[in-house]
């Protein structure tokens, strides 16, 4: 079995695959100062209460963009299954030719994504990341990795509002009823869920627009507001939730080919 864990700021995804198939997956909090060996009690307690053992694992897969935590999983491996654990980054996308000026300082969480979304639809392809920061990657008609947007994530952007606004209270982040709101609340939710949405479809359209691309492009969304934010979204073609862990595997799967 492969353990694919992707590392985000606020968020870790996990996953349990056998053959391919996902078997299971947990999402965590990631906390920047935990230890290997808090880690390695941590999954090994998922692990057993799923009814699985850590020494069935055979393989550990980390995408991670928190340089802290990176170091930690990349010695639990050993300590929960006896494995080395992959940590991905741009060398190990051997079969991705990155145009990024400098491949290194792209995010490891952006090219699985771009690998996944190769496979599942071919390319050309845009992926919506909706995380921490919302970003866009890019995969051109040669299957390239072309670049991509980073902007502030819709709940990063919300905090930042409520944090400056004395007088505008936190509120959930969901689809109001209307654009036009009846009160604070429903006016702050309008301008968070609904602007979100328009400043996804005004990138998507830029990005068409540059680099030449069919309007009926794929474009994926992952991440935490993905599907709700898709439903509200003019461009974002499907959702799939799973889509960076899908990534790992195919990663880990190559480099073990």
């Amino acid at each position: 079995m492969l353990l694919a864990v992707d590392v985000g700021n606020t968020q870790t995804a996990v996953g349990l695959f056998l053959e391919g198939d996902l078997l299971t997956h947990w999402r965590l909090t990631s906390s920047v100062d935990q230890t290997t060996d808090e880690l390695v009690v941590i999954y090994r307690a998922l692990l057993e209460n799923e009814g699985y053992r850590p020494d069935g694992v055979d393989g550990v897969a980390v995408s991670s963009v928190v340089p802290t935590l990176t170091s930690s999983y990349r010695e639990m491996g050993k300590k929960l299954c006896g494995s080395e654990t992959l940590v991905i980054d741009h060398e190990s996308v051997k079969n991705l030719k990155i145009l990024y000026h400098d491949p290194q300082t792209v995010g490891a969480d952006r090219l699985v994504n771009a690998i996944a979304a190769r496979a599942k639809v071919g390319s050309p392809v845009i992926v919506v990341d909706l995380g921490t920061a919302t970003t866009l990657d890019i995969l051109d008609a040669e299957g390239s990795y072309a670049g991509g947007v980073i902007m502030p994530g819709v709940t990063t952007a919300a905090n930042a509002l409520f944090s400056r606004g004395a007088r505008l209270s936190k509120v959930e982040i969901v689809e109001p009823p209307r654009v036009v709101g009846r009160n604070t609340e429903e006016s702050i939710q309008a301008g968070i869920f609904f602007g979100s949405a328009g400043a996804i479809d005004s990138l998507v359209d830029r990005v068409i627009a540059e680099m030449n691309f069919p309007k009926d492009i794929p474009v994926i969304a992952t991440g935490g507001l993905a599907g709700p934010l898709a439903h509200a979204s003019r461009t974002i073609t499907s959702v799939d939730d799973t889509l960076t862990l899908e990534g790992i595997r195919l990663v880990w799967e190559h480099s073990h080919s």
